[in-house]
């Protein structure tokens, strides 16, 4: 979707959490996948992941097989983990997916260790008006296309579209989180919040 932009993205993304991760403390990704984020990280143990496809986990054993995964299969919104255990939490691309975002965000809270980070990244909106029209176009009209052609999978790829342009505006998102615990403490937008990294603390 992002024509190979992504890759960059999550580079930057990886270089966050390595500045904000004690390597000492616990680590969870959330709607973990196939283990991009861990395989990426500069760390070998003390990683935990969640993700509600049992499936995604066996790809991510092969590819991260020399680091130290503790996997569950389960959603955001009721994970089986004690109170303040992580001192990072991270999700790329999954807070779109939530079922329940306050009682996940809540859940996050819980899990998180005071002076902890909740950092996530998430497709949004352009805010400049010149990029939001075509941007739009590509979203509504180009990318079901080329996912029913590139991934004979027009259906999943027009969800992803309807989901970003469902996904709360920065300052309802925000606002949502800081309601269960979490403090904002920075947004990091590319293509003018067309992706973005949030970034929240536990005080």
């Amino acid at each position: 979707m992002s024509l190979g932009v992504h890759r960059l993205w999550k580079k930057y993304y990886v270089n966050l959490i390595e500045n904000l991760h004690i390597s000492s403390e616990n680590i969870l990704d959330i709607a973990s996948g196939t283990g991009d984020i861990f395989y990426s990280l500069n760390r070998s143990k003390n990683l935990f992941a969640i993700d509600p496809i049992s499936e995604m986990h066996s790809i991510s054993k092969v590819k991260n097989s020399k680091k130290s995964i503790s996997y569950e299969t389960g959603f955001a919104e009721k994970m089986p983990y004690k109170k303040n255990y992580f001192q990072v939490i991270s999700c790329t691309y999954g807070v779109r997916n939530f079922e329940n975002r306050n009682k996940a965000f809540s859940e996050i809270t819980r899990c998180l260790k005071k002076n902890g980070y909740f950092l996530f990244m998430e497709f949004g909106k352009p805010k400049r008006d010149l990029l939001l029209e075509p941007f739009n176009l590509y979203l509504n009209k180009w990318l079901p296309l080329i996912g029913s052609i590139v991934a004979k999978d027009r259906h999943s790829y027009k969800y992803l579209a309807e989901s970003i342009q469902n996904f709360p505006s920065q300052d309802n998102i925000i606002m949502q989180a800081e309601s269960t615990g979490l403090t904002h403490q920075k947004t990091i937008d590319f293509l003018s919040g067309a992706n973005n990294i949030y970034i929240f603390k536990k005080l």
